[in-house]
């Protein structure tokens, strides 16, 4: 026998909506109670199962695993997430540089790009090369014996002031780190 209360409470619509997708939603809990069943079944079946605890038993003993082992084994799966993310973007990065390096207009824009930045150095690099070849050149082709009047005279030049004050800075400097 119902009474008049419990009579009211299923007259409620929002009652009677609960009631309708309980119902509705009936097979899928039974399919997740048969599964929670065969959990449980299975756990109690390795439990009573000797062989397999002695071998988990062995297994724990082998690897040293410890309080310390599992509570870095959870901080590491709840750095799971971030990781997955860090790699996510890590691939799209390389699928990014692929898809770069598979296109032939955007290769080519990019190393028009490399070229205008690095022609300057490189010319700059072939002009300090030619400069010294010259100077190189120029001291094998000069034969005359430098005379203590010569030298004289290259210390009155401000290009070689200048050279002197590099090489006295330079042993100075060489001289305080020893």
């Amino acid at each position: 026998m119902i009474n008049t209360s419990d009579q009211n409470k299923l007259e409620q619509p929002e009652i009677q909506e609960a009631i309708v997708s309980f119902l509705q939603n009936l097979p899928t809990y039974e399919k997740q109670l048969q599964q929670i069943g065969q959990l449980a079944n299975f756990g109690q079946a390795i439990l009573s199962d000797k062989e397999a605890l002695a071998a988990y038993d062995q297994m724990m003993r082998t690897y040293n695993v410890n309080l310390e082992t599992i509570e870095a084994i959870i901080k590491l799966l709840e750095k799971l997430p971030r990781l997955h993310q860090t790699i996510e973007q890590v691939e799209n990065i390389f699928d990014f540089i692929n898809s770069i390096l598979q296109d032939k207009t955007t290769l080519n824009i990019l190393t028009e790009s490399l070229k205008e930045y690095a022609n300057p150095i490189v010319e700059k690099g072939q002009s300090s090369i030619s400069l010294l070849k010259e100077i190189q050149k120029e001291a094998e082709t000069t034969q005359e014996p430098i005379k203590l009047t010569t030298i004289y005279k290259w210390l009155k030049d401000p290009t070689v002031q200048k050279a002197l004050q590099y090489v006295q800075a330079t042993l100075t400097v060489l001289s305080k780190k020893s």
